[in-house]
């Protein structure tokens, strides 16, 4: 049917962003692991993050299958359990541990280097140049 179809267009949609900004996200992930590392163990940090980076998705992944084989009504063993509840229990899901990961990371306190958006825009400054500020404000 139409509403169907539509319904499946945005789930492809959705899906695609979200590989879009998976992929960027992967490369930014990346490049804050190796210039967090210390000089003398960027192969462990590196380590350490893809371990950690496997062992989240091996446990996503469970975690989804479960969520999409026990949500939703069941049919009985030849037609399964409702497809379109389970996937909504996934998103959700995502949803749910996307915004937890959100707030931890408003507990990170690093802003030695500053936070830049692009060579024009400073949305927060380097600690350096917070620290001269505020002394020339004081002053």
């Amino acid at each position: 049917s139409k509403a169907q179809r539509v319904a499946m267009l945005i789930v492809v949609a959705v899906v695609v962003a979200f590989a879009i900004i998976f992929a960027i996200n992967s490369s930014i992930h990346s490049f804050l692991v190796v210039n967090y590392a210390s000089k003398d163990k960027v192969a462990v940090s590196v380590g350490l993050y893809y371990m950690s980076n496997a062992f989240g998705r091996l446990f996503g992944t469970l975690g989804s299958g479960i969520l999409y084989t026990f949500v939703g009504d069941d049919y009985g063993d030849v037609a399964g359990s409702d497809a379109i509840a389970g996937l909504a229990a996934c998103f959700l899901a995502g949803t749910l541990s996307s915004l937890m990961a959100a707030l931890i990371t408003f507990k990170i306190d690093d802003n030695k280097g500053g936070l830049k958006c692009g060579s024009c825009c400073t949305i927060v400054a380097a600690a350096q140049e917070a620290m001269e500020f505020k002394e020339n404000v004081d002053s």
